[in-house]
């Protein structure tokens, strides 16, 4: 029997009907992009010189009596891959280099105290490290600046305060008096001046808050140092 052009218009409309159905097909998979990992370097630890002490690690300078090649070494820091070494003398930044060695020699006059500290880089930051001091061996001319005071933060996690202490020095055995500032973040906490204590009262802290603490000592001469660090609250 022959099938009229209605009958056949039917058939296809049918059959492309049935070859339409069925599930859908899957949508394709959503690919995240890959998260990026940022490894800030950790604090480099300075070993020499010894925190307000002489120097003791040295070598003279056959061509310039008044000069000292002091050995500088400190630890390595996690994800470092070079180092600043920084030494000032009356806050006047008198040597600046990088290396990649946990080591180094600076040629320094005699007689003079130093601080120094070290910021450790990578190409994802880099971390300042706290503030040292010490003395080269000579004769000073006039008097010795104050060792920069070495400073600790305790965090409580049970009350969640802070206390901040400190402890200065000075070759000449000259009393001290000190001007301290507490940051938490980028915001001033507690600024106080010339404070004969090496301690300031318990404040309470954020968790997870950056605190950087700094102490300026200043001996009866005008003669200063100033010793900055900072710590992370427990979270």
């Amino acid at each position: 029997m022959r099938m009229d052009k209605m009958g056949w218009l039917l058939v296809v409309m049918m059959v492309l009907s049935c070859s339409s159905g069925g599930e859908d097909s899957p949508e394709p998979p959503v690919v995240e992009p890959p998260i990026e990992t940022i490894n800030v370097p950790a604090k480099a630890v300075g070993v020499l010189p010894a925190n307000g002490e002489p120097c003791s690690e040295y070598e003279t300078v056959p061509t310039d009596a008044s000069k000292v090649l002091v050995a500088f070494q400190w630890n390595e820091a996690q994800f470092a891959q070079s180092y600043v070494l920084v030494a000032l003398e009356d806050n006047m930044e008198v040597f600046r280099d990088t290396f990649t060695a946990l080591q180094a020699a600076v040629e320094l006059d005699r007689g003079r105290t130093y601080t120094w500290r070290l910021i450790s880089r990578n190409n994802d930051g880099e971390t300042v490290g706290d503030t040292y001091s010490f003395t080269t061996p000579g004769t000073p001319i006039g008097n010795y600046a104050p060792y920069a005071a070495a400073i600790t933060l305790a965090f409580d996690t049970n009350t969640l305060e802070l206390s901040v202490s400190w402890v200065g020095s000075d070759e000449d055995g000259d009393t001290l008096v000190y001007d301290v500032t507490l940051r938490e973040n980028n915001g001033i906490l507690v600024q106080m001046e010339d404070l004969n204590q090496d301690f300031l009262d318990p404040v309470p802290y954020l968790v997870g808050a950056e605190y950087t603490v700094e102490v300026i000592s200043k001996d009866p001469q005008g003669n200063f140092s100033v010793s900055i660090t900072n710590e992370k609250a427990p979270e």
